[in-house]
């Protein structure tokens, strides 16, 4: 399975398969109703190359990042 870094390169090459289409689409005079699921598929996947790119870079707050959690130390579950 690959990392997140090492999958940063395929949506970068999905998001510019999909900028390239836009713009092949546009240049063919497609209307803006045609276009907007394509617009909107791009932003999503940018986003999720650029979350992916900087996931192990960023730092997080430790109630994001589940940092210090600890398991609670009682016997009231029953299952």
């Amino acid at each position: 399975m690959a990392t997140m870094k090492e999958l940063v390169s395929e949506y970068r090459e999905a998001s510019a398969k999909l900028a390239m289409r836009i713009a092949e689409k546009k240049a063919a005079g497609a209307s803006p109703a045609e276009l907007r699921p394509l617009q909107e598929a791009l932003q999503d996947v940018r986003a999720v190359q650029r979350l992916m790119d900087g996931y192990y870079d960023l730092p997080r707050s430790p109630g994001v990042a589940a940092v210090g959690w600890k398991a609670r130390r009682v016997n009231d579950d029953k299952y």
